[in-house]
């Protein structure tokens, strides 16, 4: 399956056609296995360009920002306050926007950009004969793909020294603005020129952060340039393959259970799909004490159950994270419990941030991985492997099996 939409369908970046084209792809992979009347689509509105567009924002406001600073006390019969004051507001702006938008994924500034239509694939299966439902399981995943991050695609490892430098210049420009300001208020001209930016800051880390900013991805035709075979295909192809399965094996679907295989749309645009997803379900997945399974990354053998979600902002359910560890117990594969760190953020997020059991299942190896193909044009079929996607397939089955609980003795 994975093969397939890659090659015919292509990238897929969040609200464009060839997104709903995978989408599409993976709604009749799933109407294979469930009857046509047990899959839907739910559609929804995004501003797919916000997420990452408020990197742009941030080095705009820091060239602004920048300038003002520089022009202090330039222009005679001008107060210095003038351009003091405004530089430190424009200054914080790329710190708040980076924090609230980019680190904690609130829609803060989406409202700025143009809207588009993205979507959500839905399939449903319950045991022959159940007429009642007490719980919901979901096994989740994302369709759509990445924009090319170019710091990753150009300088390798050298992306850890463009992620310190970008923050670094962005923090820089913050702490001259405030000396400045401090300063000016004084009357002090020392401290005034001690805040004012030289050529050697305005060199590194100034200049190489507004860079970076602007120049952060790679924007390139109607679905991006990124395949997004291991991110995040290859979790769409264990949803499926998990269908397929228990619809063979009905007995292994735990009684008074619904099972929900669902693909998401724009995650990659700051999860904005299963966000609408949980806003949209919010009460009747309170109401059958749903449990979400997230798949990110299928990619690597050792299997990674995030204790966190959204850069590690927000905590995942306890008895969530207990009763895939012993899922992964009972399936005899190789799993790590650990949290989200910056960089990392999936679709369990909005489910635990709303009070729902969630949490994700992360496969993958930094920071080889990372730099071999993560939102990358070479993250093609050729990197996945079978022994990652039998493990995560045999972790998720056992959790099913269980009906999401800790212990198989619990009633």
């Amino acid at each position: 399956m994975v093969k397939a939409i890659c090659k015919d369908v292509g990238p897929g970046l969040p609200g464009t056609s060839k997104e709903r084209e995978r989408a599409a792809a993976i709604k009749k992979e799933l109407e294979v296995h469930l009857d046509a009347g047990n899959v839907a689509t739910e559609e929804f509105t995004v501003a797919p360009n916000a997420f990452l567009g408020s990197l742009i924002l941030s080095g705009i406001f820091v060239i602004v920002a920048a300038l003002l600073n520089i022009s202090t006390g330039s222009f005679s019969g001008i107060s210095s306050l003038v351009t003091s004051m405004p530089s430190l507001v424009f200054s914080i702006m790329p710190l708040l926007l980076f924090v609230v938008e980019f680190v904690y994924s609130f829609e803060i500034i989406d409202s700025l950009f143009g809207k588009r239509q993205s979507v959500n694939v839905i399939g449903t299966l319950r045991k022959p004969g159940t007429t009642s439902v007490k719980r919901l399981l979901i096994l989740s995943g994302h369709h759509d793909s990445a924009w090319e991050n170019t710091w990753l695609r150009l300088p390798g490892y050298g992306f850890f020294v463009a992620t310190f430098t970008w923050i670094a210049g962005m923090i820089t420009m913050l702490v001259m603005a405030v000396i400045q300001l401090t300063g000016v208020i004084a009357g002090d001209a020392g401290i005034i020129n001690v805040g004012t930016l030289n050529w050697v800051l305005l060199a590194y880390p100034i200049l190489p952060s507004v860079v970076l900013s602007l120049a952060y991805n790679i924007r390139r035709g109607n679905g991006g340039s990124v395949p997004g075979a291991a991110d995040n295909l290859s979790a769409c192809g264990v949803v499926v393959a998990m269908c397929r399965f228990l619809v063979r094996n009905p007995e292994c679907i735990p009684a008074d259970t619904e099972i929900r295989f669902v693909t998401f749309g724009s995650e990659e645009a700051g999860l904005r799909g299963s966000r609408r997803y949980v806003e949209r379900h919010l009460e009747e997945l309170k109401r059958l004490d749903a449990r979400l399974l997230n798949l990110e990354i299928v990619a690597y053998r050792e299997i990674g159950i995030l204790s966190s979600e959204i850069n590690g902002t927000v905590k995942n359910s306890p008895e969530m994270v207990r009763s895939v560890v012993a899922a992964a117990d009972r399936a005899g594969v190789p799993y790590r419990e650990k949290p989200a760190s910056l960089g990392v953020a999936g679709d369990a997020g909005p489910f635990s941030r709303a009070g729902i059991k969630a949490t994700t299942l992360l496969s993958f190896k930094m920071p080889q991985q990372m730099l071999a193909f993560y939102h990358q044009k070479w993250d093609r079929p050729e990197v996945l492997s079978i022994e990652p996607i039998l493990n995560t397939l045999k972790t998720c089955f056992e959790w099913i099996n269980s009906g999401g609980r800790t212990d198989l003795d619990e009633p």
